[in-house]
């Protein structure tokens, strides 16, 4: 009995071994050096995770991803336009324009979103529950996601996915099929190389997600300053500013109380960071912090600080600022270079 129970496991060995190396090529293939910070990262991997559970590409993932953030900012619960929710409106199959969800389903499609909800008896607002609903019950257009999941071209996924799965009205746009390649591929590099912190900034995009969070509140304690440090604090490196931030201050060199002066003010260089001084308009990228000596719009001694948005060409770029116009609160403006604030001293920008 013992030699036959040697010989048996000497049968099962090989294929145990085999066993034990696919199971180990299965998991090196989903991603495991990646580590969400942002609530937007953690949107993305959680669709990530889901596509790959269900036999699909981190391509395709990747391209369904891009799409996503250009719909709704990687924001479950958001409605088109950031509208409230009304069920009237929302039930009524024959109204468009009041797009919902990740996806930003409309009419007929958002309608069977929040009845499958229902059926469930979850929020629609379940990251989950909105995934679920793509894949198996959004009729012919589940097929038409599975069958995207296998590709492995990003850029023509990514192209497809706007044209025949969201079928927006800015699917024949070039720049708006560029901007979505330009989000999916960034999204492909975070998810395979591992978080960068900040979310997105790209170039013409308009959108850098840990900010898009926070439209309409008051960021930290409410000034200019407060807006960069909760900026900067989602990088997670050696440099906080402090200005209501429940880390503090550090990383500090210099005056931190003029915000004109936080190029100078903290050792950027050494934590990962570059400092353009004195800038020209041909130097800014979206993602930057910007940083402003008084004069024009910053009207005090203190200056006045932002993050760069876009960067559109013709001197015209878009910021998040808070404390500008529209109060203590998280807000965009279009700015022209050189008018609204005469005076930028410095460009922060993350290596």
């Amino acid at each position: 009995m013992k030699k036959i129970g040697f010989i048996i496991g000497l049968f099962f060995l090989p294929i145990i071994i085999i066993m034990f190396s696919i199971s180990a090529s299965t998991e090196s293939d989903t991603t495991t050096d990646f580590t969400p910070r942002t609530e937007q990262e953690k949107v993305a991997y959680q669709v990530l995770q889901y596509v790959e559970k269900n036999g699909g590409t981190k391509e395709f993932a990747c391209a369904w991803i891009g799409n996503m953030e250009h719909e709704s900012g990687l924001i479950p619960s958001r409605i088109q336009s950031d509208l409230p929710y009304m069920e009237a409106t929302a039930m009524n199959p024959s109204l468009g324009g009041y797009a919902m969800g990740l996806a930003q389903w409309d009419s007929g499609r958002r309608v069977n979103l929040l009845n499958y909800a229902k059926e469930k008896k979850k929020e629609w607002k379940d990251i989950d529950l909105q995934l679920d609903y793509a894949w198996n019950h959004d009729g012919s257009d589940s097929n038409l996601l599975k069958k995207y999941s296998k590709g492995t071209d990003i850029n023509q996924i990514t192209v497809d996915i706007l044209k025949y799965w969201e079928r927006a009205g800015t699917k024949d746009d070039p720049m708006q099929q560029a901007q979505r390649k330009t989000s999916a591929n960034n999204w492909y590099k975070r998810l395979s190389t591992g978080s960068q912190g900040a979310g997105s900034a790209n170039v013409g995009g308009g959108k850098i997600d840990v900010l898009e969070t926070q439209m309409g509140k008051k960021v930290y304690n409410g000034q200019c300053y407060g807006l960069t440090s909760f900026y900067v604090d989602n990088f997670n490196t050696g440099i906080h500013l402090g200005a209501g931030s429940p880390v503090g201050i550090s990383g500090n060199v210099g005056n931190t109380v003029n915000a004109w002066e936080i190029g100078s003010a903290y050792s950027w260089e050494s934590n990962g960071w570059q400092v353009i001084n004195n800038p020209s308009y041909s130097d800014v990228k979206a993602g930057d912090i910007i940083n402003w000596g008084q004069g024009g719009g910053a009207t005090t001694s203190y200056g006045h600080t932002g993050i760069v948005a876009s960067v559109s060409g013709n001197n015209k770029y878009t910021t998040y600022e808070q404390n500008a116009g529209q109060g203590e609160i998280c807000a965009k403006y279009e700015r022209t270079w050189g008018v609204e604030f005469p005076n930028t001293t410095s460009i922060v920008r993350k290596k």
